[in-house]
């Protein structure tokens, strides 16, 4: 029958149903599967399968029963039975991508509770004490892939896909980008930050799933160990999902719907768990079903679990023990020696990380070695950094000199010696920046990022930020992403500035900033967004000051790849909201952009300065100035009142104080003046009219659109 129900198993995984899924639900507010729906719909929609499933189940039980009663004596086994585990973190890099830490609390948390080992078991009710079972499992990481290389039992994959109802995406998007690790042979738990309104789920010992990666865990992130995203209320939800993994039902039955009175007629399979109708809090005295009710077991929803009984550890047991579901291939000695797990350790690859990869001068970087799986020794080498070695396992290091450097940890495990480095690793930005009036039109840029100026966040590994000389708003140069080729949804791509001086600003002086940008939806759904954000401490926090999405950043639609034809193509944006707590020296900001699978985005022409650098300084001989309209679309009028006659020049110059333009060279006479000036050709943005005669000057703002 195994040969037919893995047949079948691929016919169903084809049709994307995931079946005998069972759900631990979210302490927060309840969330049942859809078990027995979906197990319905795929018996009505093949017979076969729904046979496949009936005799798959009723071989395990059948099993079970004969095993329990002829073969299982729970004082003759003196091992235990060791499970090789890989953890899957799923991630976009946020707070899902957990730490290593708290895995191994996960991992730590898991051993305690299925060996008596909790420190809580000797409080449960007295009059479950006699039962409270030593189920003699041990979960260990897996130390070799199924390919045969090292591993150290954590894998992590950046992925924007999410849970989904009829198929397995998420399992996957891990076997896409680290193999395959079959489900014979590994326990699979997957963190994710979607479980599909479930804590996690699991399947049951099946034969159509024994050795696919989707017969694992999925579990939410923050209900992973206690520490981290986690904490110690729902620390219990692996060893729950586990126990499902190994046949256990709930402890009112093979349902997610706890608390109901028919529970009561319904039972789970073990002898020693009194019928009840389950429960959501802890009770410990509860009585449903007309007796106590063991409200602290792991199978409960109480989140006070502490203990699985005698009866729930033989159950489990028969399920390593039978070849239904292969989980009897898991613990075998073959098995833990081709994943490694009773191996010695021994140093297979050197690793490490620092908390921070760009800085600024004089601030420091945190390493962390993070090499496995046994490291007695490590020498780092800093360029550029101070110290510029270190044998430490967790250095810090110090960078007074801008630049970018390369990072080296060489370790050890006392035979084996192993290097692995980092080249450009890490940037030191100027402390303090450049000092205003900032402009960049990207039109000396030959390359995108430079280290210097822009640095960029490119999570995906897909499309970028880069230099582009097929559209600008001045000049020959912006810089686009083209989010078109890409089509993904929820990925975000950033670049960032260099820093800014803006430590020498009156913080009463207002900072102007404002930037173009050109874009168009793909479809009249698309919801994208582009976000302008701020730091006040070389980049290490950033806090939103704009965003714009869907019908207000375009409610143009461009079915093609778009391009911007001509300057009335892009929008001009303003940011009035950097207020003088930013006013340091190494002042950045940040440019996000959020896709949903639409169109192109190019952005040019980025100014920030304090106003007063645009200010009126009238004099003695120029008593009033004003320019109408402003801002400007065509041709603008400039009134200049002037005391005594004199020859002046009047200018047009950009953000960068370069002369675009000549207004007037000449005389002007005493009294009111009025000149016009055709700025049509003016590329949107910002400029300045600069006045100079009579040994004064002044200059005034305006703005193109």
């Amino acid at each position: 029958m195994k040969n037919k129900n893995r047949l079948f198993s691929k016919l169903l995984l084809a049709s994307g149903v995931l079946i005998n899924v069972v759900t631990f639900a979210q302490q927060e507010e309840i969330h049942y599967c859809h078990t027995n729906e979906k197990m319905d719909e795929l018996k009505a929609s093949n017979p076969a399968i729904a046979l496949d499933m009936e005799q798959s189940k009723q071989e395990l039980e059948e099993w079970t029963a004969n095993y329990i009663a002829n073969e299982y004596d729970p004082n003759a086994r003196t091992a235990v039975y060791t499970i090789p585990v890989v953890f899957h973190v799923l991630h976009t890099n946020g707070a899902e991508n957990i730490s290593d830490a708290q895995i191994y609390d996960a991992l730590q948390l898991m051993n305690d509770n299925y060996n008596k080992l909790n420190a809580s078991w000797s409080t449960v009710n007295p009059a479950f004490l006699g039962i409270v079972a030593d189920c003699q499992i041990e979960f260990k990481l897996a130390r070799k892939k199924n390919n045969g290389t090292c591993t150290n039992g954590i894998t992590r994959t950046y992925t924007e896909t999410t849970h989904a109802d009829v198929n397995d995406d998420q399992v996957q998007a891990v076997q896409n980008a680290q193999g395959n690790w079959p489900g014979n042979k590994y326990l699979n738990i997957f963190v994710v930050n979607d479980a599909g309104g479930a804590a996690g789920y699991t399947t049951y010992p099946s034969n159509w799933s024994g050795t696919s990666m989707s017969n694992g865990i999925k579990i939410l992130h923050n209900y992973v160990g206690s520490i981290g995203t986690s904490n110690m209320t729902v620390s219990t939800a692996l060893s729950h999902e586990i126990g499902h993994w190994l046949n256990l039902a709930h402890c009112w039955g093979d349902s997610n719907e706890p608390g109901l009175a028919g529970n009561c007629s319904t039972d789970d399979g073990v002898t020693d768990t009194p019928n009840t109708i389950g429960w959501t809090s802890c009770n410990i005295n509860g009585v449903s079903c007309s007796s106590l009710d063991n409200v602290e077991n792991y199978m409960e929803y109480s989140y006070c679990s502490k203990m699985f009984t005698e009866g729930q550890k033989a159950r489990m047991h028969a399920a390593l023990e039978s070849n239904t579901g292969d989980r009897d291939n898991l613990w075998t000695p073959s098995n833990l020696s081709a994943t490694g797990v009773s191996s010695p350790d021994v140093l297979c690859q050197v690793l490490f990380s620092g908390d921070r990869t760009e800085i600024c001068a004089g601030e420091s970087v945190t390493f962390t070695d993070e090499s496995y799986n046994l490291v007695t020794g490590t020498n780092w080498t800093f360029t550029g950094g101070s110290p510029a070695s270190s044998t430490s396992s967790s250095p810090t290091i110090t960078y007074n000199t801008p630049g970018v450097y390369s990072v080296s940890l060489q370790a050890t495990d006392g035979s084996t010696t192993l290097t692995n480095t980092k080249t450009n690793y890490i940037i030191v930005h100027s402390d303090p920046g450049d000092a205003p009036p900032y402009f960049e039109g990207f039109e000396t840029l030959t390359s995108f990022p430079d280290n210097d100026r822009f640095t960029l966040v490119d999570d995906d590994g897909d499309e970028a930020w880069e230099i582009t000389n097929t559209a600008s708003t001045s000049g020959d140069k912006s810089v686009w992403l083209n989010n078109y080729a890409a089509a993904q949804t929820g990925t975000l791509d950033a670049f960032m500035s260099g820093p800014i001086d803006l430590s020498g600003v009156d913080p009463a002086d207002p900072i102007v900033f404002n930037f173009r940008y050109a874009y168009r939806k793909r479809t009249t759904d698309n919801d994208e967004w582009l976000r302008f954000y701020i730091s006040k401490d070389c980049g290490q926090t950033w806090v939103l000051r704009k965003n714009i999405h869907g019908s207000s950043l375009s409610s143009i639609n461009s079915s093609t790849s778009y391009l911007p034809p001509d300057e009335t193509a892009w929008y001009s944006v303003s940011v009035t909201n950097i207020n003088s707590d930013y006013y340091v020296s190494n002042m950045r900001f940040k440019f996000e952009f959020e896709s949903d699978g639409g169109n192109n985005i190019f952005i040019d022409d980025i100014n920030l300065y304090p106003e007063s650098m645009v200010s009126v300084q009238e004099g003695e001989q120029i008593s009033g100035f004003s320019i109408y309209p402003n801002p400007v679309t065509d041709v603008m009028q400039i009134n200049l009142d002037i005391q005594n006659a004199a020859d002046y020049t009047i200018t047009v110059v950009n953000v960068l104080g370069e002369q675009i333009a000549t207004v007037y060279s000449g005389e002007l006479l005493t009294g009111m003046n009025q000149l016009g000036f055709s700025a049509a050709l003016l590329p949107q943005g910002v400029y300045f009219i600069r006045i100079e005669g009579n040994g004064e000057s002044s200059v005034h703002r305006f703005v193109k659109n």
